[in-house]
């Protein structure tokens, strides 16, 4: 039970708490690129959260039964994680480009991009490198521990991101001064979010 309230607290504190774009201002690029639409939206979030929860899942495999033995966790585990995540991600867009080819499209270069972001690299490396990011909690995460973590990141991007453009839709229609529309109004609106989030800090001591 104990196990059960820790991987809930883990999931919460890294969707709402910990924010990976609110909060510590992570994978900024993806959030407001593809944030104007609620449909493409919802691809870019979907895709996101398969290709981080798996990424975070097999980086976390590799680091701790290929890279720690041979001593190579050192200087080769960002590239090794890269390859992981590019892969992942080239999964990703054969499958859309066969399925959902207007998705596809309405992603853009947005998708391939999944391959730099840098929250899937953030979460898929904190998982298994402590002090990464110059965090303040150095994580060592067992493999739930590293898929919760993951996934909880992913959740909070989506959750967001999918938020985010339903109200920048909304701003469309909204009577906002033409100096202030487009990017502008996306960025003030984004500050006073993050600003809603601030109030998550320490919530069940996370």
């Amino acid at each position: 039970m104990d196990q059960v309230v820790h991987l809930g607290l883990l999931l919460i504190g890294a969707a709402l708490v910990n924010n990976i774009i609110l909060v510590r201002f992570i994978g900024l690029c993806p959030f407001f690129g593809v944030s104007t639409k609620i449909e493409t939206s919802i691809g870019m979030s979907l895709a996101v959260t398969f290709v981080m929860t798996l990424a975070s899942a097999i980086s976390w495999i590799v680091f701790k039964f290929l890279l720690v033995p041979f001593k190579l966790d050192g200087f080769l585990y960002i590239i090794t994680f890269i390859l992981v995540i590019a892969s992942l991600v080239q999964l990703v867009e054969i499958v859309l480009r066969k399925t959902s080819p207007s998705l596809y499209k309405a992603m853009g270069i947005y998708l391939p991009l999944i391959t730099t972001n840098c929250a899937v690299l953030a979460a898929a490396t904190e998982s298994v490198k402590p002090g990464f990011f110059k965090m303040a909690i150095a994580y060592n995460y067992s493999f739930i521990e590293a898929v919760v973590y993951s996934l909880g990141i992913a959740l909070g991007f989506g959750f967001i991101i999918i938020t985010f453009a339903a109200i920048r839709e909304r701003l469309e229609l909204a009577p906002v001064p033409e100096i202030l529309k487009g990017t502008p109004i996306a960025f003030i609106t984004a500050a006073l979010f993050s600003f809603a989030f601030i109030g998550f800090s320490g919530l069940f001591g996370l």
